[in-house]
């Protein structure tokens, strides 16, 4: 009895393996139609340097066996190597391991959803879906599953930000114009408007150094700017009197400065021409300007300055008491009788009685040609900020790095001339060559914003997004617009809002067009594309915009016009997978061929 129970044991198991084995199998046959795979995107996207490979599943009913497991494993495969990604497990609903459940009698849908970071190796990839199927307990004997491609990937654009930073430039410091002004007074005596050089105050050292000052810079024959003439009484006699006082100083202080314009006058006529010449003025338009008078009556303001600059002990009591009165004749009465019991009311009052002459002069410059000569063949001969201006004077690369270099062996503790040459080798597209000089600009001038606005778009071509950042930062707390900047690396974050906020009242360029197609705007991004100035990224980015929008004209025109710009965008394109479903077009073919 027992044998026979032990022969119906076996037969049963036997039995139960086999139907067992029987139903895995038929999972495996109808694996294509029991199991239907829809990707969130197709190709894969690049955003902010990671991919989202998110697919969904969908499992039939009838499909799947009660005490069955069934693993799945999205796999991104690429030239030279492969990445597996989060494997998920699905069972039946007599199991008790971890998945997700499996209703035989109901359809079911799953999600597999993973972000991996962007290799450059992936850009020609496509993302399979691995299985295995197997019964409970019996994972040793698990069935693989055909391989399932559900995506092809990746499509980079987003990371195609055209390397068209602001690059910070130092200002030059040099002034095309520069206005020299020069000063003196005449000082005069109380109630008197007649010129005595005998009065103690202009027989001072200062005031007669001061006028000789003014008459040297007068008779440098300088070409004239504006000339001025302004007189003051003080302010204890009466407004009416002190008004005429002040005009009458005025016309004195007016014939003098005349008469020291006759002798400039005279001493220009006995130069030789070519010394006028130099001027491009001759001395009769040199006189043609007149001199601007201006009667300012009583100096109170000038006095109750100087009262508060005095050692007077009661200077403030002195100041309420010439304050607190109500009108002018009230306020020049009181300050008339300080002066009978304070002496030094007198000493502040003396220097108010004067008229001020003002002579402006542009100084001579050289010529933008002398100094861009001067530049090349002799730099020596021009100061740092003639140097830096001729640099701005040429548009040719080379000849503005051999002037800035010129700069930094002739000033070599002036971080303009190695910042400067930075800005060359950025443009020229040579990021070690800048960082070298950048960094000796940093050491001579450290935080300065002109340099961290350039060590930043260093930072961002070696794909350094958050250093990038931080330096573009710290420029704009330096005075320094990095706004754009930052904007291209939002891009490269994947955060497009953003990018065109930075961009804010920019228009017409690639990146502008790029962060508004990553938006969908493509209206927009072409409009910015059309008026951006030619070039290979320009064209390439039209051409991407005419496949979204299965405009065959728009994209091979804009396509072949990249590829005679710049022929490594054929290559590119071959690869793209923006443009997959024209791989096998003959058109195309020719294009990238």
């Amino acid at each position: 009895m027992k044998s026979i129970n032990f022969k119906i044991l076996g037969l049963m198991l036997i039995t139960l393996a086999v139907l067992s084995s029987c139903g895995v199998n038929r999972m495996v046959r109808n694996y294509d139609e029991g199991v239907r795979y829809t990707p969130e995107t197709n190709p894969l996207e690049n955003h902010g340097g990671q991919v989202a490979a998110n697919v969904e599943g969908t499992i039939e009913e009838g499909y799947f066996l009660r005490r069955a497991m069934l693993e799945f494993t999205p796999v991104l495969k690429y030239e030279g190597g492969e990445k597996e990604l989060e494997t998920i497990t699905l069972r039946g609903s007599r199991t008790t391991a971890e998945g997700i459940m499996v209703t035989r009698d109901q359809g079911t849908t799953f999600s597999m959803e993973n972000i991996f970071d962007y290799q450059p190796e992936m850009k020609a990839s496509e993302l399979y879906i691995r299985g295995r199927v197997y019964r409970e307990g019996r994972e040793d004997r698990a069935t693989t599953l055909p391989e399932r491609k559900v995506a092809d990937g990746i499509i980079i654009t987003s990371q195609r930000v055209k390397k068209d930073e602001d690059i910070s430039l130092a200002p030059h410091g040099y002034e095309k114009e520069t206005i020299v002004t020069e000063k003196a007074n005449i000082y005069f005596a109380y109630m008197r408007h007649n010129l005595n050089w005998r009065l103690d105050l202009n027989q001072q050292e200062e005031a007669r150094e001061k006028l000789e000052n003014f008459k040297d810079f007068v008779n440098k024959g300088w070409k004239i700017h504006s000339m001025e003439v302004n007189a003051w009484a003080s302010p204890e006699g009466e407004v009416a009197l002190n008004d005429r006082l002040s005009e009458n100083r005025a016309e004195t202080a007016r014939r003098y400065f005349e008469g020291l314009l006759e002798e400039r006058k005279k001493k220009m006529e006995e130069e030789k021409p070519e010394m006028r010449q130099a001027r491009d003025e001759e001395p009769e338009l040199q006189l043609q300007r007149d001199i601007n008078i201006s009667a300012k009556g009583e100096d109170f303001e000038g006095f109750m300055e100087k009262l508060q600059a005095s050692d007077l002990p009661d200077k403030q009591a002195i100041a309420n008491v010439i304050n607190s009165q109500l009108g002018p004749a009230e306020r020049e009465r009181r300050i008339k009788d300080m002066t009978l019991i304070y002496e030094e009311i007198e000493k502040i009052l003396e220097p108010l009685r004067r008229a001020e002459m003002i002579f402006r002069a542009y100084e001579p410059k050289r010529t933008d040609e002398e100094i861009a000569n001067l530049a090349t063949e002799n730099p020596a001969e021009l100061d740092l900020n003639e140097l830096l201006y001729a640099a701005t004077l040429t548009e040719d690369m080379e000849t503005k790095l051999t002037i800035y270099k010129s700069v930094q062996e002739l000033h070599p503790r002036c971080y303009r001339g190695f910042n400067n040459a930075a800005y060359v080798y950025l443009k020229q597209g040579d990021a070690e060559a800048a960082a070298r000089n950048l960094e000796r600009a940093n050491q001579l001038a450290p935080g300065n914003g002109h340099v961290q606005n350039n060590l930043g778009v260093v930072a961002a071509w070696e794909r350094d997004i958050e250093n990038a950042k931080a330096l573009y930062e710290a420029a704009i707390g330096q005075g320094v617009d990095a706004q754009y900047n930052i904007g291209n690396l939002m891009i490269l974050e994947g955060d497009y809002q953003a990018a065109l906020s930075s961009y804010a009242g920019r228009t017409c360029t690639h990146n502008v067009a790029l962060a508004q197609l990553m938006t969908e705007n493509k209206d927009g991004a072409m409009n910015n594309l059309n008026c951006a100035p030619e070039s290979a990224a320009v064209s390439y980015l039209k051409a991407i915009i005419g496949a979204r929008q299965n405009n065959t004209s728009l994209l091979y025109e804009n396509l072949r016009r990249a590829v005679e710009l710049d022929e490594e965008y054929a290559e590119i394109a071959a690869e793209d997978r923006e443009f997959i479903q024209y791989f096998n077009q003959g058109e195309f073919q020719e294009i990238v061929r």
